[in-house]
């Protein structure tokens, strides 16, 4: 019974069909559509389903189809299929997955379809095979692709479609727009009918993305020509549990062939089956096909013959029809696979003798190519063996194809003698290397003149192309007369590169249309170039396609100019050649300035409307009128949402681009005919290949990368690329930074505020495009700058950047103008600022970027383990061709400047390929110092993780190899003779030894060992006398071939969101898996497929309008953060650059994590629609990501499993703004609230929750280690604001000594309100001029805007960092203070302050606090402190170590710190002896090793006396002695062996004053509980300190018991800390030494008179003694020459006064101008402590017309003591020199000193006012001097 059921079943569908009436004839439809849409109309109608993924060119089938069956039920426009359904339109992880996909739909009854190419294809390959093996019918619809092989490339050719061939699939190839969808149409019966599967393709993007008018076939026509009854048949063999069967079986040898053999004859009716399905097809639509198409336009009979197919056979049959060629005929091939050997003999006459076939494929190492293959055995088989076939290839990844082509492969054919015909053959290339290409043959113009053709030259994202699509439409829907086409070509740098728009009409649609090529150079009669740099020198031949007579329009600047200056300036700007060519083809000439029009009308950068119109109005395609009525109606349509004004300006910005104020035309001068390349634009256009150094990057450049550049490339030969060195894809680094951009996208680049500057490098760490950087440099190499007016240098902040200048520079060629950087600038107002980039040039910007750019590389003089220091490394990924504003490139370059010298890089397809990879652009480049940069490949999209697995692992593999001979050698040459060893052999193996110690170290040390190792390995093996002779040559050899495996290198895998997410999971998933890999993943996530147009992934958020999901993705993200996590092994870490720090720490963290790490980094994406600005909003965008929870920031470190941490770190804890002010800021979700509100509603809403729920399970997560379980159970909580890290450091390691704490958390985590009713320990720092920190600022604001008092039991405790010579020291930390006091929330105890400028650091204040908060807390003090790191020794086998080596490896300390021992060569007294104040001058001769500026310090680093120390250690220990050697492993910075009785006397404080940190420590050593007590007795401590002046050598001897393992004793006493003395001297009259002015500095104890370390060391100093030391930048920036300056200095404060002093009396001396300067100087007794009298006397003689001195000697008053700030009070000079002439003031002298000053500024500043009682003006006046940075002082 269910049988017969089911037949009935059957037989109604057919019925219901069958009793349709008839077809009525009816006009078509027709529509202006590309190929892509014409598949995707007829594969829509005609499938149940469609699987797709994403990949160029055929996404754009899917996008349409997704889209069509995405709109809701109210929607007009909602398209349903044959069966009145929507398609079900399913996204896969990958091209396999939709394989898979399809053929499950296919096994379980449905029709099915898909949309693929290139590699995507070949993912179909095994399941291809399964559809065809079971005979299910379907119709994949491909878009044909290159193949990756050498290079990527997404442009179209066969090469994918041909190696499917053989899976068993009919292929069949569309040669038109037209027949794309008839094809896709015909191809869906012909299925059907066969049961055997059909691969539709077309060209990829010469015919998917070509513009064309097709007519449409209907539904009702579809419904006509669909085989009903073997649709029924299909949906019956389905899998079904009603009739139940099994497939994929597993078969033998006995019956496998006979099956496979089984399905012949399904494949032998293919052919007719097809012929018929075409035969039905042009019944109903009068439209005549053939599986072999055959055009002859001669009278007579053909001898030659060309068989090709694709669009290429429309530009052969075009070319034939033009020539009215009686030799040659055309065989176009239609159905490709099964192929009938009767269809083709049959289709080609028999009067050829001479065949040519044409192959969009090149197969390696075959006989043919498959059309020839085919070809030569049909013809072999029908008896025509006779014919000659020369096969050729053509066209590869899109190259085009155009009719000149064919003539050339015409004249190939027609050569008299066969054997001179030239087989194989390529044609459209130079192969001047195997001279196979074919030379082109005469220039040959099918089309009529009645077609109009235009050519426009646009910038990506200027709007070009979408307007040019607009404008087709427009023409081709309002005249279904004419006949449109439209092409489109694109650079491959997204959307900063060049579009060339080709577009035809004709007026007639008996004019074909069917060009598939470019418009022909000089056929063009329109041509508009939109950017104006595109026609100058060093650009494009912009006017070769116009014809002579065309119309030239250009959008310039210059045309709002005035009319007298605008010729002179167009034959400035423009290319000689381009002015000839106007001038010669006497061509038309317009220029507009659309940008000004389009800003004048309030639409800024909108100009794609202006041209559009611009357009109308020129080229006469369409009456103005009608144009301008058509524009207006598309505006409305198109801006309507917008509202009512931006319609209207758009209306009245058409209306005004007909004035003649705006459209100008311009005469041509006949000189234009004779212009010249003048020198000048010689230079200018090789510009950038001037840059060049390197002879090898020359050659490229000039033979590969100019011609590319210039859209040149098609005339490239083959042996350029060999002489190139570029076999097998090998690319050239660093090629973008010879490339260069003018104008950027903006007109707009930053520039820089020297004086509102903090040096914090954020702005440069932000920039996409490595276009804005800092240079350290010297004040002479600033001065030498081209244009040094423009060249601002500060002075470089950090002792290791003592003596140098700090500068900004802009690239004005690169900058993008982007805005990230400006929005990166922490400071208020803004360093940074965006200006205009031609006043930029104009003022030498470019000049001066070179000139830093070529200045040496300082990076290796700071720590680039830190933000601002990792900025200074020159990023070795630089000027990509990312879109402006990426925000993915960052990520890259901040990879490179930290490990780029040691990194390879695998790379996954995608974005990071086009920026990062396309040829000839590589903005990977290479250290100048080193040449060394990263290793970067690129595989496919799907392998990546596999890929880079392969790389570490192989790499490991050879690094094991490489340390098993080096142990083998190294052990071999200890046991040889010493007699035999050189010294260059001995020197090797002690750097073998090295190396070996620190082969794990994942820092640069490995690199620079091996650069120690080179010159002896070239000595020992390539010395011509002694290589041959060197023992154990052999071994040596074998090392010297694994060299490159000396560094430890970095193994990153890099990718986008698409790759990891979906299509590579699995790959990355088994990489991840294991612990041993040790490789680092890096996902740039932009949440969609943003390379292949911006479709969905499973990275995109729930309620993104996306392709593949435009109605709003349902699925949540995939969480693959916490995916990882679950192994426990990896590291993982959620980045943004909105937290740039964060990012910094995360990537160091992954690198040096013994295990994979997997790093998720937010990028936003031009495909995000980010509002108002688009990617000039990235920096801005990344913030509300975060501050609104959407994007959490964490860090997931197993290593801290171990340390009984907490791995999970949660680095943003608060979320700061709602999501949804985050989604209102992007059309991903704009647009889908737009089109479906109720469905954006309910997913915003579910967005709100999950990112609440997410929170809070990861502040849970975070909080756990403690005896609480939530933070919210802890009663007390650590909070910090921190700039540099410091502050942070400090608040987690109280966070962790504190047992009532959960953890530390940043200031912006928290509301004031979660302080109510708990005890705050705050750790503030100070940015900028006394600013909160960044990651406060939003608390501290919120705390000062609350009204309502802190409740009863609010407590808190301040600790301050700063440095105390500011004059801003600590005055965050003091304000939040002041604002927790002024809500009633009690202070525990005062503010603590941490400074750096105390002779103990910020430590001194930090322990003295801590010795307080422990008891407020009711807390014992910690009684064990957290980081006791013992120090990494092994007790060497040597009794004695030499002197020499001894000494050698204390220098070693010395110059870790960029210390210098430097001698003294002048000792003078500066005050009478016999008291205790002695004032010393030094001198030492310092040559060129030290540089300074005035203002600079030298730290002096003082040594312990070594007779104390020596005594110490034969007390202290019976162990160990002076003479005990030790090996140190980079322990304070010393590498070998080293004596202790060194290592105490000049290294370890051991003399020092001990800490109650250093007493903690100590107990931790002892057992006994009475010592352990008498340790930590406070008072015991102070007690000692009082009466004898206790050092940690006495505490150590006093507990001698305690007796801590020489490894944490090492670690427990501090380094001996430098001493810093202002520098007297100044270097423009003392360059080659150095004078110090000191104090020999006294203590007192109950014992009597003490001397600190360093003055004790420098009192005892003499002639000729040395000292070890280094300049430190002073905090003062010293002055110009033209700024007045008042100096006000006490005792030895004078040094800086005196070092400026100098300095101005040595400029005026050489006839310099210089202003005022005023020294206010006080001491004690003017007889004995008048410092520097005889100078400063004969100076203010000499000078007295500049300078005045004043003195106050406080111990010589009678009554009331002056000082020097009494007399700032009562003389003119500060008002006169600082308010009214805005000078510069300088203060250095004790504490003491600053605010009795500011109080005498104010009066003396009053007092010079109109009001003398205007007190709080003058105090505002002096507070502006410190904000503005025009008071500056020094204290201690």
């Amino acid at each position: 019974m269910a049988d017969d059921e089911e037949k009935k079943d059957g037989d109604r569908v057919k019925c219901r069909h069958a009793n349709e009436p008839s077809l009525q004839k009816q006009k078509p439809e027709r529509k202006i559509v590309d190929g892509n849409w014409a598949v995707a109309s007829a594969s829509y109608r005609m499938n149940d389903v469609a699987y797709i993924f994403p990949i160029t060119p055929s996404s754009t089938m899917g996008e349409i189809v997704d889209a069509w069956a995405s709109n809701n039920d109210n929607n007009p426009k909602k398209m349903l299929n044959l069966w009145d359904q929507e398609l079900k339109v399913c996204e896969m992880q990958s091209e396999g997955g939709a394989a898979g996909a399809l053929h499950g739909a296919l096994v379980s009854g449905s029709l099915a379809t898909t949309y693929t190419a290139s590699q995507g294809l070949l993912l179909f390959i095994p399941n291809l095979y399964k559809i065809a093996g079971e005979l299910l019918p379907t119709v994949i619809h491909v878009a044909a692709r290159a193949l990756t092989g050498q290079a990527l490339s997404i442009y179209g050719d066969h090469s994918d479609v041909m190696l499917v061939r053989a899976t068993g699939l009919a292929m069949v190839s569309s040669f038109t727009v037209q027949e794309a969808h008839d094809m896709a149409i015909v191809c869906q019966i012909a299925t059907l009918n066969s049961r055997v599967p059909f691969l539709h393709f077309m060209d990829g993007f010469r015919t998917s993305h070509e513009i064309n008018k097709i007519e449409l076939v209907s539904d009702d026509i579809l419904r006509e020509l669909m085989p009903w009854d073997k649709v029924e048949e299909h949906r019956q063999r389905a899998l079904s549990p009603m009739h139940p069967s099994q497939r994929g079986t597993a078969q033998a040898p006995d019956v496998f062939m006979q099956l496979v053999e089984s399905s012949n004859t399904h494949y032998q009716m293919v052919s007719s089956i097809f012929e018929q399905a075409l035969a039905d097809f042009s019944l109903l639509t009068g439209r005549k096909y053939s599986p072999f198409e055959y055009h002859y336009f001669g009278s007579s009979k053909p001898l030659l013959a060309i068989v090709t197919m694709g669009s290429s056979v429309e530009v052969v049959k075009e070319t034939l029809k033009h020539i009215k060629s009686e030799q040659v005929c055309l065989i176009g091939v239609r159905l490709f696979r099964p192929w009938s050997t009767s269809s083709f003999c049959n289709a080609l006459p028999q009067s050829v003798k001479r065949v040519a076939t044409l192959d969009r494929t090149k197969e390696c190492g075959a006989q043919g190519e498959p059309l020839y293959t085919d070809c030569v055995c049909s013809l072999m088989a029908g008896k025509r063996g006779h014919v000659f076939v020369a096969g050729g290839r053509y066209g590869l990844a899109s190259k085009d194809f155009s009719p000149r082509m064919v003539m050339s492969v015409i004249n190939n054919l027609m050569r008299n003698d066969v054997e001179r015909i030239q087989h194989p053959f390529t044609v459209g290339i130079i192969d001047d290397v195997t001279h196979l290409s074919l030379p082109l043959g005469k220039e040959v113009t099918p089309l009529p003149e009645s077609v109009t053709q235009c050519v426009f030259w646009g910038f990506g994202s200027d709007g070009t192309v979408g307007a040019n699509h607009e404008a087709v439409k427009i023409i081709g829907e309002y005249r279904p007369d004419m006949s449109v086409q439209a092409y489109f070509e694109y650079d491959a740098k997204k959307s900063s590169g060049w579009t060339i728009s080709h577009l035809r009409f004709s007026n007639t649609d008996s004019d074909s249309l069917s060009a598939p090529y470019r418009v022909q150079d000089g056929r063009a009669h329109y041509v508009a170039c939109h950017n104006e740099s595109y026609v100058e020198a060093n650009k494009f031949d912009v006017v070769k396609f116009i014809r002579k007579g065309g119309t030239f329009f250009l959008n310039t600047k210059i045309a709002a100019l005035p009319p007298d200056r605008r010729l002179k300036a167009l034959e400035s700007k423009i290319s000689p050649k381009v002015l000839r060519t106007l001038a010669q083809r006497n061509i038309k000439f317009y220029i507009m300035d659309a940008a000004s029009l389009a800003a004048k009308y309030g639409l800024k950068g909108k100009i794609n409307m202006i041209c559009m119109s611009a357009f109308f109005r020129l080229s006469g395609v369409l009456p103005i009128e009608e144009a301008i009525s058509l524009l207006k109606k598309s505006i409305t349509k198109t801006y309507s949402y917008k509202g009512e004004d931006v319609v209207r300006k758009n209306h009245e910005l058409l209306d005004a681009c007909s004035d003649p104020q705006f459209m100008i035309a311009v005469d041509i001068p006949s000189r234009w005919k004779r212009a010249t390349l003048t020198e000048e634009k010689r230079a200018y256009s090789k510009r950038h290949v001037a840059l060049i150094d390197d002879e090898k990057t020359r050659k490229f450049m000039e033979d590969i990368a100019e011609p590319v550049r210039c859209l040149e490339g098609d005339s490239i030969p083959i042996s350029k690329f060999l002489e190139n060195h570029m076999l097998g894809g090998v690319m050239q680094p660093g090629t973008t930074r010879y490339e260069k951009r003018r104008p950027n996208p903006s007109n707009l680049i930053p520039t820089w505020n020297a004086n509102a500057c903090t040096q914090c490098n954020q702005c440069v760490a932000v920039c996409p495009h490595a276009a804005i950087r800092p240079f350290i440099v010297t004040r002479e190499e600033a001065e030498n700058a081209p244009h040094p007016s423009h060249f601002s240098t500060v002075k470089a902040l950090g002792t290791e950047l003592a003596g140098k200048r700090y500068t900004l520079q802009i690239s004005p060629l690169d900058c993008t103008g982007c805005n990230a950087c400006v929005e990166a600038c922490p400071e208020s107002p803004k360093a940074l600022e965006m200006g205009d980039v031609e006043a930029v040039l104009l003022s030498g910007g470019e000049q001066n970027w070179e000139y830093a750019d070529k200045l040496p590389e300082r990076g290796d003089l700071v720590d680039k383990y830190t933000l601002k220091g990792s900025q200074f490394q020159v990023p070795l990924m630089e000027f990509s061709g990312a879109c402006s504003g990426c925000g993915e490139t960052p990520y890259f370059k901040m990879l490179t400047q930290l490990f780029g010298e040691r990194m390879v890089i695998a790379n996954a397809t995608g974005c990071s390929t086009i920026w990062g990879g396309s040829f000839p652009s590589n903005p990977y480049t290479v250290s100048k110092k080193t040449l060394r940069g990263p290793a970067w490949a690129n595989s496919l999209f799907e392998d990546n993780a596999e890929y880079g697995f392969g790389m570490f692992s192989a790499m490991r593999h050879r690094r094991e190899r490489l340390i098993k001979l080096v142990e083998e050698y190294v052990h071999d040459h200890e046991l040889s003779d010493n007699a035999d060893k050189d010294k260059e052999e001995m020197d090797l193996v002690a750097l073998f030894h090295e190396w070996l110690d620190c082969r794990d170290e994942k820092t640069d040390k490995c690199t620079i060992l091996f650069d120690k190792m080179k010159p002896l390995f070239q000595f020992l093996l390539f010395d011509a006398n002694k290589g041959a002779h060197t023992r154990h040559y052999f071994k040596l050899e074998q090392i010297y071939s694994d060299r490159d495996m000396f560094p430890k290198l970095s193994q990153w895998i890099v990718g986008g969101d698409g790759w990891a997410y979906d299509i590579g999971y699995g790959g990355l998933d088994h990489v991840e898996a294991f612990a041993a890999n040790d490789v680092n993943v890096l996902v740039v996530d932009t949440e969609m497929y943003s390379n292949t147009g911006g479709q969905q992934s499973k990275a995109t958020p729930a309620g993104a309008s996306v392709k593949f999901a435009v109605g709003g993705k349902q699925q949540t993200k995939k969480p693959m953060g916490e995916i990882f996590m679950t192994y426990e092994h990896v590291y993982v870490a959620s980045v943004c650059l909105s937290n740039q720090a964060h990012l910094l720490q995360a990537l160091i963290e992954a690198d040096r994590h013994p295990g994979p790490s997997f790093i998720v980094a937010y990028a936003p994406c031009i495909q995000q629609q980010v509002r108002p600005e688009g990617l000039n909003d990235m920096f801005d965008e990344c913030r509300y990501a975060v501050d609104s929870g959407y994007w959490p920031l964490y860090r997931y470190n197993p290593g801290l499993i171990d340390e009984g941490k907490n791995p999970f770190i949660l680095d943003s804890k608060k979320l700061r703004r709602e999501v949804t002010s985050f989604l209102k800021r992007e059309g991903r979700f704009i647009n889908l609230r737009k089109k479906h509100p109720e469905i954006a509603d309910e997913l915003f809403e579910k967005m709100n929750r999950d990112v609440h729920h997410r929170m809070e399970l990861m502040l849970n997560r975070a909080s756990g280690y403690k005896q609480f379980s939530t933070k919210d159970e802890a009663s007390v909580q650590v909070l910090f604001a921190s700039e540099t890290g410091t502050a942070q450091r400090l608040a987690r390691d109280f966070s962790d000594a504190c047992t009532l704490s959960h953890g530390a958390d940043c200031l912006n985590d928290i509301d004031p309100d979660d302080l109510d009713c708990k005890t705050s320990i705050f750790f503030i720092a100070t940015c900028g001029q006394g600013a909160m920190p960044q990651n406060g600022g939003a608390f501290y604001k919120a705390l000062c805007a609350r009204k309502e008092p802190f409740p009863e039991g609010t407590t808190f405790a301040v600790m301050g960092l700063g440095d105390s010579s500011y004059y801003f020291f600590c005055k965050a930390a003091k304000e939040l203070e002041t604002a927790m006091l002024n809500l009633g929330a009690k202070c525990i105890l005062p503010m603590g302050t941490g400074d750096d400028a105390a002779a103990e650091g910020l430590e001194e204040g930090l322990h003295q606090w801590l010795d307080k908060v422990w008891p407020c807390l009711d807390l014992d003090p910690p009684k064990e402190v957290p980081h006791i790191i013992p120090t990494e020794l092994v007790f060497s086998k040597r009794a004695v170590i030499p002197e020499k080596e001894d000494d050698k490896a204390i220098s070693q300390y010395y110059e870790s710190l960029h210390a210098k021992s430097i001698p003294v060569s002048k000792v003078q007294p500066l005050s009478e002896g016999g008291h205790n104040r002695d004032f010393i001058s030094f001198t030492l001769d310092t040559g060129h090793d030290l540089v300074y500026e005035p203002g600079d310090s030298l730290e002096i680093f003082p040594s312990n006396d070594p007779i104390r120390v020596v005594e110490f250690l034969h007390e202290y220990s019976p162990d160990y002695d002076e003479r005990t050697v030790i090996k140190l492993n980079r322990s304070f910075g010393i590498h070998g062996e080293v004596s202790l009785g060194s290592l105490f006397t000049n290294v370890l404080d051991l003399f020092g004053k001990p800490t109650m940190h250093f007493l903690q420590q100590l107990a931790t050593f002892e057992s006994n509980d009475v010592t352990r007590q008498s340790i930590l007795d406070v008072e015991t401590l102070k007690k000692m300190s009082l009466e004898e002046g206790v050092t940690f050598a006495d505490l150590l001897l006093l507990y001698k018991s305690v007796h801590p393992p020489l490894p944490a004793l090492l670690a427990m006493i501090p380094p001996i800390k430098g001493r810093a003395y202002s520098i007297t001297s100044a270097p423009s009259s003392s360059p080659d030494s150095i004078e110090l002015c000191i104090l020999i500095d006294t203590w007192w104890c109950e014992e009597g008179m003490r001397y600190g370390l360093t003055c004790d060391m420098l009192r005892k100093l003499h002639e000729g003694d040395s000292i070890w030391c280094r300049v430190k930048p002073g905090s003062m920036e010293p002055p110009t020459h033209k700024q007045p300056v008042v100096c006000v200095g006490i005792g030895s404060g004078l040094a800086p006064h005196l070092a400026f002093l100098r300095d101005r009396v040595h400029a005026a001396n050489v006839g310099m101008e210089v202003a005022p300067f005023s020294l206010y100087f006080g001491n004690r007794f003017e007889a004995r402590e008048f410092l520097y009298r005889s100078e400063l006397e004969q100076i203010a003689a000499d000078h007295g017309s500049w300078f005045k001195l004043h003195t106050a000697f406080s111990r010589d008053t009678v009554g009331k003591k002056v000082y020097v700030q009494d007399l700032v009070a009562i003389t003119e000079d500060a008002y006169n020199h600082l308010l009214k002439n805005q000078g510069m003031l300088y203060v250095c002298g004790n504490r003491s000193l600053p605010k009795p000053l500011q109080n005498s500024l104010k009066v003396s500043f009053a007092r010079g006012m109109a009001d003398e009682t205007s007190i709080e003006e003058a105090a505002k006046a002096v507070e502006d001097l410190f904000v503005h940075g025009r008071a500056q002082q020094e204290v201690w």
